[in-house]
């Protein structure tokens, strides 16, 4: 890449950006310390989640030269936390090394806050699956490590479906027409919560839909393409048919209760969720059938959808080398992988290494699949296809507060979805260029 695409994709005046990155080298601070005085090199972690603390102490129980520090930071306060340690400008107030993901990642990386990593992290490319590296890129800039991939699934309750001689719906078409059979009997197909419009992005990411890009020197902009509008008449059907129940994630007890009471039938999710669903279901143990996600639009196999997480490293960390070495071991090694995978201490992680089969069999939870549970891996395996190309812009999280926003009235009713496509252009393209950024549509 030129210098002059480099700068501009890591950003420009207007985000008050640095183009030209700090060179990795010895010294205190950024996260970092010990170098200089001849004794190990310490790198701060910021993480939350489950079996970080194990894979760091495995870790530092194989180097000498390098030890890492976990500093507990919630998931949902990092993005904050990494712009006013980068605001500060004090590099001993920095972490190296930060647990965060794509959505977050193209906009830290077009404010400055973290650092284009692709040359320490060419050499150990190999050890990733495919696509992953690619998935925590913009352009040719690597701004992340991956530790998790997300293939998504569907699981549905088996005898809800047994009982009234109904198959399986294969795309998301399908469900539309069997959640109406269900409705009859009071049973919804899905559920769908108000402050969370991730499955009507996914569902048009999947189906195709690019909202940012990268045109020549400038961003394009297209969220009213016609995978977005395949995406949205679905998810119109599904609210304006009363198909789905409307229980936000905040109660999730009770959205819990009624899956457990058979009142909803289906959920698409990753390996993640799986061992919460099995913690909080009690009737329904052992009746939950895992199968592929659904298509739409006219796909013939299931592609998965979904954010890949991993480790970042901020661009005030002065061992930067050393930083995504540790991030690779992390990623990659036996010991630190199988703990995050753990869905009981760990994260339930499914991994973004190049070989994730011996990590799977621990994911399955098989007292929430019953007689199904062999058909789990399987079913993980046929869903790590995954659709590429989706990247995030450099006002990714205001774009998701303000698509968040929209999504509710949809959600009541005070608007139609697809009417969201058509505002989220134009709010988009408006808070871009008032902050500097060249756009195209």
């Amino acid at each position: 890449m030129s210098s002059a695409k480099r700068r501009w994709v890591l950003g420009g005046a207007a985000f008050g950006l640095v183009a030209t990155l700090a060179a990795c080298g010895g010294g205190e601070g950024g996260g970092g310390s010990g170098a200089g005085a001849g004794g190990p090199v310490t790198l701060r972690l910021w993480s939350d989640k489950g079996g970080a603390d194990v894979a760091v102490r495995a870790f530092n129980e194989a180097h000498e030269d390098v030890q890492i520090e976990l500093v507990n930071v919630p998931a949902a306060e990092m993005s904050n936390s990494l712009n006013n340690a980068h605001a500060a400008g004090d590099p001993a107030g920095a972490p190296c090394l930060a647990q965060s993901d794509n959505r977050q990642g193209g906009m830290l990386l077009a404010q400055g806050v973290i650092a284009d990593i692709g040359e320490y992290l060419e050499p150990s490319a190999g050890e990733f699956a495919d696509g992953a590296i690619e998935a925590l890129s913009i352009a040719d800039v690597v701004y992340g490590v991956p530790n998790q991939r997300q293939p998504v699934f569907t699981m549905f309750h088996a005898p809800t479906f047994e009982e009234r001689g109904l198959d399986y719906p294969t795309s998301w078409e399908e469900a539309v027409e069997v959640g109406e059979a269900l409705r009859e009997d009071g049973v919804h197909i899905f559920n769908l919560a108000g402050e969370d419009p991730s499955t009507w992005m996914n569902m048009a990411w999947q189906a195709g839909a690019r909202w940012y890009s990268i045109e020549g020197d400038a961003w394009r902009i297209d969220f009213t393409d016609e995978a977005s509008r395949t995406a949205s008449g679905i998810m119109q059907r599904l609210l304006d048919e009363d198909l789905v129940e409307r229980i936000s994630y905040a109660e999730y007890p009770a959205m819990m209760q009624e899956y457990d009471a058979g009142r909803i039938a289906m959920r698409q999710l990753s390996t993640w969720q799986l061992s919460g669903h099995q913690n909080n279901a009690d009737e329904t143990l052992g009746e939950w059938e895992p199968a592929p996600n659904l298509t739409l639009g006219g796909q013939e196999a299931p592609l998965s959808a979904a954010d890949t997480s991993g480790l970042f490293v901020p661009a005030l960390c002065e061992e930067k080398e050393a930083a995504v070495e540790a991030a690779v071991w992390l990623a990659t090694q036996a010991e630190p992988v199988t703990a995050m995978a753990d869905p009981a201490e760990g994260a339930g992680w499914y991994p973004a290494v190049a070989d994730p089969e011996p990590y799977l069999d621990a994911l399955v939870p098989r007292e929430l699949f019953g007689e199904y549970a062999d058909e789990t891996v399987p079913v993980i395996q046929e869903s790590s296809e995954y659709a590429d190309g989706w990247i995030y812009g450099p006002n990714s999280r205001a774009m998701y507060e303000e698509l968040a926003d929209q999504w509710g009235k949809a959600m009541n009713g005070e608007i139609t979805v697809e009417s969201i496509l058509t505002h989220m252009q134009e709010w988009t393209v408006n808070d871009l260029r008032q902050q500097g950024v060249n756009v195209v549509e």
